[in-house]
C-alpha cells in the first residue's frame, strides 16, 4: 500500500540520475563534540519487478539480481554532532545509476 501511494518513477541510466526528490534529513541527539559520517545504504525491499499499469504498480516478474553492495558517503562527512544538527542534511548529490563499474553512483 505505502509504493502505491507514491506513484512515481525514475528511470534510472549508466550515466546516472540524481534522485528525485532529494533524501532530506534531521539530525538530533548527537554529541556535539564527536565527529560522524552520514552514510545512505538503498536495499530492495522484495525480490520482485514491478510495472506502472493503470495507475498501479503491478509486480512483473523476478528482480534482477542485485548489484553489489555501495554506500553513498555524505560529501560533508566527517563532520561533528554541533555541524550536522544545525541544519537539514540534503542528499541532492546522490546519483543512481544502474552502472555497476560506476564507482560515484549508488
Amino acid at each position: 500500500e505505502q509504493f502505491h501511494k507514491r506513484g512515481t518513477e525514475m528511470v534510472i541510466t549508466k550515466s546516472g540520475r540524481r534522485m528525485f526528490p532529494p533524501f532530506k534529513v534531521r539530525c538530533t541527539g548527537l554529541d556535539k563534540k564527536a565527529k560522524y559520517i552520514l552514510l545512505m545504504d538503498i536495499v530492495a525491499a522484495d525480490d520482485c519487478r514491478y510495472k506502472f499499469h493503470n495507475s498501479r504498480w503491478m509486480v512483473a516478474g523476478k528482480a534482477d539480481p542485485e548489484m553489489p553492495k555501495r554506500m553513498y558517503i555524505h560529501p560533508d562527512s566527517p563532520a561533528t554532532g554541533e555541524q550536522w544538527m544545525s541544519k537539514v542534511v540534503t542528499f541532492h548529490k546522490l546519483k543512481l545509476t544502474n552502472n555497476i563499474s560506476d564507482k560515484h553512483g549508488f
